[in-house]
């Protein structure tokens, strides 16, 4: 898809348009004006009882009035507690087809998704041992978004992900995830919803909800820390990790210019996802 006015890339860049958790994504966009009634981005949410910040990607706005369909676009954080009540909802809901779990053989091997009756389960790891050990903080953190860029593995990984998006049944849900949902899951949904012609804005918007999403967990892990006489320095990693920033996904943004001349080009050159194929995601995800 050649961008009119790489409003994805020059807004992230710029720091405009950077939105904050509260707005509803019907304030989003101008040059795409929604013409139906939108949800707050919180409203995305599924609630399952044993895996967090699980989210339907239907009903955000997109080019020429159209929306994501829902019940088609799941993203979500692991789900290795999923409950009989889950695995119901997600298979008589959602018509769940598929499961893109994003992690290291690490992860899945310490916390093995549950295994959904019906579902494809499909393991393709993003980072390699040189993309992922580093230490973590916020720069480098935003080294490590650039390698979703450079990394012939990450890039490999969310071309096999637009590929199952392609090959997905009629009817049925797609769900892809990580370990908490928000750095390779974000950018996967980042990915996504740009391939649809969602604004930039509402992109924005879904990338940094994470870190309402996950609010639970983080204040959880830190008042674990606290109790156990945790330094300063231990609760703010705690933070660091637990969440997102904006600055994270410039980054990669920033790299793709550098490397492809836009996003536009990244999707066709980088991950070899034809406008033919990005048509036809189109034509199967809008409505």
């Amino acid at each position: 898809m050649k961008e009119s006015n790489e409003s994805f890339a020059a807004s992230a860049l710029t720091g405009e348009a950077i939105p904050t958790t509260g707005d509803s994504t019907n304030t989003f966009s101008i040059s795409q004006p929604a013409v139906r009634t939108l949800k707050n981005v919180k409203d995305h949410e599924i609630h399952l009882e044993g895996a967090f910040n699980v989210r339907d990607m239907g009903g955000y706005p997109a080019k020429d009035g159209l929306v994501v369909k829902s019940h088609v676009l799941l993203r979500s954080a692991r789900l290795n507690q999923l409950t009989q009540m889950d695995i119901n909802k997600l298979q008589n809901t959602y018509n769940l087809a598929v499961d893109f779990d994003l992690r290291r053989p690490e992860e899945v091997s310490e916390n093995p998704d549950v295994t959904i009756p019906g579902v494809k389960y499909i393991n393709d790891t993003v980072d390699t041992r040189e993309t992922y050990y580093y230490q973590i903080n916020p720069e480098n953190n935003r080294k490590h978004y650039r390698t979703y860029a450079t990394s012939p593995q990450a890039r490999k990984v969310y071309h096999d992900l637009f590929s199952s998006l392609l090959n997905k049944p009629i009817g049925q849900a797609f769900l892809w995830h990580c370990t908490s949902g928000k750095d390779r899951t974000g950018v996967a949904a980042a990915l996504v919803l740009y391939v649809l012609g969602v604004d930039s804005r509402t992109i924005f918007k879904d990338y940094v909800a994470s870190n309402d999403f996950l609010k639970v967990q983080i204040n959880q892990r830190i008042a674990h820390l606290k109790a156990k006489g945790a330094s300063r320095a231990e609760i703010k990693f705690a933070k660091i990790d637990g969440g997102v920033d904006l600055s994270y996904l410039k980054a990669l943004i920033d790299e793709i210019h550098q490397d492809y001349g836009s996003v536009g080009e990244y999707i066709t050159e980088g991950l070899h996802i034809t406008h033919e194929q990005q048509e036809r995601l189109r034509e199967m995800y809008l409505e």
